[in-house]
């Protein structure tokens, strides 16, 4: 029985869990409903307008939105994460003038940290330049992949660097209603297409001063890589956790399946595992921001209990996983395990990050 979601939500997300898979025609309605729901809220300071209770709670709705439909996790973390970025910033005008917003869904946030993760490893440039003229700093550049930005309006958070070099990168919130800011058509992607995943163009926007979260990104990001990654586990733990529980279906009531039972058991205790070290290590105070590594291994762990859980879940079911009607959904989670290892910080930077480390 869900904890945080409504029947009528569950029974909404399972009828339309395929279409928001590979159409963006609910898209906004999915997250409409999800505001709805109050998961946004869950782990927000009651007197800033959420719900109170703990960061852990907040990690357990993503988990259990994430069964249902990994689109709906996908939204629900990118929106939750950008909450947690305002919530750890010193700088309180952003969340002032939007929060209430972002908590009511009337804006949707998306987390364009991605290219800033990956700047600070090493691997590539950052996309965005401020540009001194004339007294005033405006933003150029292009953000190439944001989920959860609604064309009717969003906030949106990522690095960029001065063009001279003169200062340390910063984290900017972006309102979507800035001019010289376009949002271009969703992306075509393989599955989880109903998130509002789109482009950013930044084409000469004036730099409000109010808009900046953290004059320095490398130390930022080091604070909220804890949450940002947690929330981000959550939806792989969603995703395991239903995988698995398929399979037991298949064992409980298919006689010739119980060769699977070790396997079982085995990715069962894998994930009760991970999830135990999350847990911990973000209910030590700095415990991850000390020790990234045990962040990072649990991250990649996670992703190779999935891919385990899909192929029991393929064995467990037979033939009939692999029917298009029936009923199993098996082919939407197959397509959506494929994202987990891709999504940024991808297994790969970690796996690189963690070699240089060495």
């Amino acid at each position: 029985m869900a904890k945080y979601l409504s029947t009528e939500f569950v029974e909404w997300l399972n009828q339309h869990a395929a279409e928001i898979d590979q159409s963006n025609q609910y898209a906004d309605e999915l997250f409409k409903r999800v505001a709805q729901e109050g998961i946004f809220k869950i782990g927000v300071p009651e007197v800033l307008g959420g719900k109170g209770g703990s960061f852990q709670q907040a990690i357990e709705a993503v988990r259990e939105i994430s069964t249902y439909s990994l689109t709906a996790g996908f939204i629900s973390w990118g929106h939750r994460t950008l909450i947690q970025n305002l919530l750890s910033s010193k700088n309180s005008l952003p969340r002032e003038r939007w929060l209430d917003d972002l908590l009511n869904g009337e804006l949707s946030g998306g987390t364009g940290l991605s290219n800033a993760v990956k700047f600070l490893s090493g691997i590539e440039e950052l996309q965005v330049t401020i540009v001194e003229e004339s007294g005033k700093r405006y933003l150029q550049g292009r953000l190439p992949w944001i989920t959860n930005l609604k064309e009717s309006g969003f906030i949106t958070i990522f690095a960029a660097e001065y063009a001279d070099r003169s200062k340390p990168p910063v984290i900017i919130v972006l309102p979507y209603n800035a001019n010289g800011v376009t949002r271009t058509k969703e992306l075509s992607l393989v599955a989880l297409q109903g998130s509002n995943t789109v482009a950013i163009e930044l084409n000469h926007v004036e730099l409000d001063p109010d808009w900046i979260i953290a004059e320095n990104a490398g130390e930022y990001l080091a604070q909220v890589r804890p949450t940002f990654l947690g929330l981000q586990c959550a939806m792989a733990f969603g995703l395991a956790a239903r995988s698995l529980a398929e399979v037991k279906k298949s064992l409980d009531y298919v006689d010739n399946r119980s060769v699977l039972k070790p396997e079982y058991d085995e990715q069962v205790q894998k994930l009760a595992n991970l999830e135990h070290r999350l847990a911990e290590g973000l209910n030590q105070s700095n415990f991850f921001i000390d020790n990234p590594k045990a962040l990072f291994d649990v991250r990649i762990e996670i992703v190779d209990v999935v891919a385990s859980s899909l192929l029991l879940e393929l064995q467990a079911s037979g033939g009939r996983g692999y029917l298009q009607n029936a009923g199993s959904d098996f082919i939407r989670r197959w397509r959506e395990g494929a994202f987990l290892p891709v999504v940024t910080p991808s297994v790969l930077q970690l796996k690189t990050i963690l070699q240089a480390a060495k």
